[in-house]
């Protein structure tokens, strides 16, 4: 290696080079130890080398040193001919007092270039290749131009390329800011230089049109070939991204914790109980004059001076507390009362969290800070809330107010009395978490947001809520927002009035104008009924009346007496029907008794055994034996016969008719279906006159039409409804709400 580099010193006043043997033998001059004119130097140069050594020098002086000296010169073998570089490195190492360089030295080294690589062994191979693929840190080799001629995979990663032969032949400077790369190149000319490596140096990496920026410890190391000829540098960086980070953090966290400690109220602290039970303050900031009138060396080998200042009430549970503290690896919270020299009695809180060290002895960081004014203002704001919650029982409406997560804070007795929930279990919880249905957790929460987000009042006209017991209650809901004074966010204020009765009243109401309604259309249908009636058999007597003639001979008016007589028992027959009529609608729903309809299906039965005999009528009934309930056993009998004799009167020719009577409840309404196999109705013709007085579809002689005029009012004065179903040929269902 001798041979192939030589050290050298440079006297800028006398304009000598000293050097080894290389030095000679690079300028063809015979070794002696008498030093070289530079101008002999210069001579063997070429115009190019002169310029880049000049440049390289200048650029070396103009930074003070900063930027090293480093060029390369080409030349050849005196002997063989053949071209060589030389690599130069070197910086000032003496200056005059006026600040010009005197002496400069370095190294000149021929550069070798990299020899065909060797074939590895397939194991070496395998090793190398699996070493270079799994590792996490980035392995890289470079020439002696800091050129990468090969990296792993997890450098290529970070470098942002796809595969690692993507990075060979390119430089730092590709890949990184320049800062950073320049820095990388002069570590690596130094290395060249001094053949002397560099460990775990940490540097910050910046990428090119990259705000990504990574810390990283670097160790390269010079490159050599199997003769021991420098050909480069590699090395191993390591991502330290996240640990620097931490230690930056931590740089910074002290440098808070600094000031904190002088600007936070009260004092922070770090105080220690020995393996003896001995209790001192290692650290105390300078708070603790300000809350206890002493000095932090006061307390740094015992904390007597300060339970001096504790009120002698107080002083045993201080102790407890901090024993019990370091005894449980617990939290230390403690409030107590302390007499200052100057303040007089004052409340203070402590709190510290303690940490076991390896000495057996418990060490806790923690703050001290006078709590008075929040204590004071605590009890003032206790006692306003007392107030407010005596003037909150006495009003018989719900009154709670709930935040923004909709958590209850306040509510009062009539709340909790009718929600039967204690306010212990009430405050603190959501209307989910109380059980609330989810339909009106979201009702109430979209209406809270919308008072809290607004400002605007929120008006809930009613609402009903179903208690356990299956009682019903109406709601009317006024939410307002409220400000709350401990923290001056937004609140709800819910008043609820409870308009039960009202609505019942309302219902009640409803209901009565609706049975006038009905009541005053019955009579109305009536009235018109016996008007039509009365008028068509009074113009008929008063037309017949008109043609008798006493001068006519006695057979005519036999004629005309009789058609007289027949009128008369028309008008007779009508008016029995209307008297009928009348008689079922004075009947009064006073007149309610429990009935089982099984057992008036049964009389029914017996009432048309002739008819249910003559014409072998089948029955298929589905109605339980208990099914009992208040109705009007007058009417039920009534609709019973008329819906059963209807199914016998109107059979199919020749058919045995089946009568199928389903009955049932259900939800607290009773219902009634009758369903037959006989002529059926053109629902399409007669569906809307098929409940009418006198209307009749199957031209039956025996037909007055007039019994299911009287069913309908029968089953709507019972609060009840009724419905058809049918087709000719296919029988007939009547579907009946009872009640």
């Amino acid at each position: 290696m001798s041979s192939k580099k030589a050290y050298w010193v440079w006297d800028i006043d006398s304009g000598t080079v000293e050097g080894g043997a290389f030095l000679y033998h690079l300028f063809g001059l015979k070794h002696t130890n008498e030093p070289i004119n530079w101008a002999i130097i210069r001579d063997t140069l070429s115009r190019e080398d002169q310029i880049t050594i000049r440049e390289s020098i200048y650029g070396h002086l103009k930074t003070k040193g900063e930027e090293p000296f480093h060029c390369e010169t080409s030349h050849k073998d005196s002997g063989t001919g053949k071209p060589f570089n030389v690599l130069w490195f070197g910086e000032v190492v003496q200056w005059s007092d006026d600040g010009k360089p005197t002496k400069m030295s370095g190294l000149a080294k021929k550069k070798i270039k990299m020899a065909p690589q060797k074939e590895l062994s397939e194991f070496d191979s395998l090793l190398f290749n699996r070493l270079m693929e799994h590792l996490n840190e980035s392995i890289f080799f470079k020439d002696l131009d800091s050129k990468f001629i090969r990296i792993n995979s997890e450098c290529a990663t970070k470098f942002g390329v796809d595969d690692p032969k993507d990075a060979i032949g390119k430089t730092d400077a590709d890949f990184f800011g320049e800062e950073h790369a320049r820095a990388a190149f002069e570590d690596e000319q130094k290395i060249l230089a001094t053949e002397e490596p560099i460990i775990q140096k940490v540097e910050r990496e910046d990428f090119q049109d990259s705000d990504k920026v990574l810390w990283a410890s670097t160790t390269k190391m010079p490159l050599y070939d199997d003769d021991r000829e420098l050909i480069g540098t590699f090395g191993i960086t390591r991502d330290i991204t996240d640990q620097k980070v931490l230690e930056l953090e931590l740089k910074y966290s002290q440098e808070k914790f600094d000031k904190l400690s002088e600007l936070a109220p009260g004092f922070l602290f770090l105080h220690k109980v020995d393996k003896d039970n001995t209790i001192r303050f290692p650290f105390a900031s300078q708070g603790i004059k300000e809350l206890f009138g002493l000095d932090p060396a006061d307390i740094k080998d015992s904390i007597k001076p300060l339970l001096k200042r504790v009120h002698k009430e107080d002083v045993r549970r201080v102790l407890s507390s901090i024993m019990e503290s370091v005894t449980f690896a617990e939290e230390w919270n403690c409030e107590y009362r302390i007499y200052h020299p100057e303040k007089g009695l004052r409340w203070v809180r402590g709190l510290a969290r303690p940490v076991l060290q390896k000495d057996g002895s418990v060490l806790s960081p923690g703050y001290l800070t006078d709590t008075t004014e929040m204590k004071e203002a605590s009890e003032r704001s206790e006692k306003l809330r007392l107030q407010f919650q005596s003037i909150l029982n006495a009003i018989p409406n719900l009154v709670f107010i709930k935040d923004r997560s909709g958590k209850y804070l306040v509510v009062n007795d009539a709340a909790c009395t009718f929600f039967e929930i204690p306010r212990e279990e009430f405050l603190g919880k959501t209307d989910q978490q109380l059980g609330v249905p989810l339909d009106k957790v979201k009702l109430f929460r979209s209406a809270d947001f919308k008072v809290i987000e607004t400002g605007e009042s929120f008006f809930i006209p009613e609402i009903k809520t179903v208690k356990p017991n299956g009682d019903e209650y109406w709601h009317q809901t006024i939410k307002l927002p409220y400000k709350q004074i401990d923290s001056d966010e937004y609140a709800v204020l819910t008043i609820v009035t409870d308009i039960t009765e009202r609505r019942q009243r309302e219902t009640e109401l409803d209901n009565s104008l609706e049975i006038i309604g009905q009541q005053n259309q019955r009579l109305t249908n009536f009235a018109h009924i016996v008007s039509h009636n009365l008028r068509n058999h009074a113009g008929n007597i008063s037309m017949l009346l008109n043609l008798y003639d006493p001068e006519e001979s006695e057979e005519e008016q036999q004629e005309i007496l009789g058609y007289l007589n027949t009128a008369a028992e028309n008008l007779n027959e009508s008016i029995a029907d209307l008297n009928e009529i009348v008689d079922q609608q004075q009947m009064t729903i006073d007149q309610f008794k429990d009935v089982n309809l099984k057992d008036h299906l049964t009389k029914i039965k017996e009432i048309l055994v002739s008819d249910v005999l003559s014409n072998n009528v089948k029955f298929d009934e589905d109605i339980p034996e208990d099914l009992v309930f208040g109705y009007n056993p007058a009417y039920l009998e009534s609709i019973l016969l008329n819906l059963i004799s209807n199914a016998i009167k109107y059979r199919k020719p020749e058919v045995s008719p089946i009568i199928t009577i389903k009955a049932f409840e259900d939800g607290g309404h009773y219902y009634l279906d009758v369903s037959d196999n006989g002529l059926g109705i053109d629902m399409e013709r007669h569906g809307k006159k098929l409940f009418g007085m006198y209307k009749t579809f199957h031209g039956n002689d025996n037909a007055k039409g007039i019994g299911l005029f009287i069913t309908k009012n029968q089953i709507e004065s019972m609060g009840g409804s009724i419905r058809v179903e049918s087709e000719p040929g296919r029988g007939t269902t009547f579907k009946i709400k009872l009640k």
